[in-house]
């Protein structure tokens, strides 16, 4: 994450809902054990200058407590020890789990099988996961027929494409999305955020490029958001219009997502002056309008609110 220089810190302000939001991520965070993630959130967020002390002190407590407990967290790697690493920690999972299977893999098969079928959302990801890592012929086709039965949430969706192409299968899949049949195939599902087409990626990264001065770190809450709504759009029209867009569109997309998060968290966003930074010309009205109600649409239905 990036940190907030000295020239910045006194015009940078930590807003209340924007804390709740960080603090309901970092929970989440250690809910899963993502603990180099969660140490680097800590240090963005313990340099935000006027923060109530109390909050700050339990901040640092954890701060210190990842660090004893994780030492490696404290370390970052570069990213070609990141990606080894990646695989490395794939790798262990995968015997882990196969190992918690092993017992008696029937059983722990079935109770995953359960958590798809009957789970609240969190679980159902959580099946998926550790399905993800089983080399099982009977889970593909039951991920399958689950997948295309009935509509589900974006993000479950998108979840299970990706645990089917991590179990190897393969070929062309029909489910319903947002309204309508899409075709997709298994084996072109991004595993990774940089699996998206360059121009997807690079809507984002021109969020960090232009708040990364007054606000170091909003790309985060952008990613996340940005992630997610991905997911929603994944087969359908929109992804393939995103994914073939003209460099222009970056700016638009980006300052549409930009501006809805900038009134998400503080309550207003001074639109002029973004759209300024973004280089939106009066030309570009029309189709920015259509990604900001695109975008609102989305942030309204599926992002729940931080505050």
């Amino acid at each position: 994450m990036k940190s907030i220089t000295e020239s910045s810190k006194n015009n940078v302000i930590l807003f209340p809902k924007t804390a709740q939001y960080y603090e309901e991520e970092l929970a989440r965070l250690l809910r899963h054990e993502q603990y180099s993630d969660a140490m680097q959130l800590l240090a963005y967020l313990l340099q935000f200058p006027g923060v109530d002390p109390v909050k700050q002190e339990q901040w640092g407590a954890l701060q210190q407590w990842l660090l004893t407990m994780f030492p490696e967290v404290a370390f970052p790697l570069s990213e070609a020890q990141e990606e080894e690493a990646g695989e490395i920690e794939s790798d262990f999972v995968r015997q882990a789990i196969r190992e918690k299977s092993a017992v008696d893999q029937s059983e722990f098969t079935a109770k995953l099988q359960q958590m798809l079928v009957q789970g609240t959302l969190e679980q159902q990801v959580n099946a998926l996961e550790q399905m993800a890592f089983l080399d099982q012929p009977e889970l593909g086709p039951f991920v399958t027929e689950w997948l295309t039965e009935r509509p589900r949430h974006p993000h479950i969706q998108f979840k299970a494409l990706q645990t089917l192409r991590r179990n190897g299968e393969q070929g062309t899949i029909a489910l319903p999305k947002n309204g309508q049949q899409v075709l997709l195939d298994i084996e072109d599902t991004p595993i990774s955020p940089e699996d998206f087409p360059s121009r997807i990626r690079d809507m984002i990264r021109r969020i960090g490029d232009i708040s990364e001065i007054s606000q170091p770190d909003f790309v985060y809450f952008a990613s996340q958001t940005w992630q997610e709504f991905l997911a929603y759009a994944y087969g359908t029209p929109l992804y393939a219009e995103l994914a073939q867009a003209e460099e222009s569109a970056v700016d638009v997309w980006a300052s549409a997502l930009h501006i809805i998060l900038q009134e998400k968290l503080f309550g207003m966003a001074v639109r002029e002056e973004l759209l300024d930074n973004y280089g939106i010309v009066d030309e570009m009205t029309l189709p920015w309008k259509r990604a900001y109600n695109t975008l609102q649409a989305f942030v309204k239905q599926f992002s729940p609110d931080p505050g």
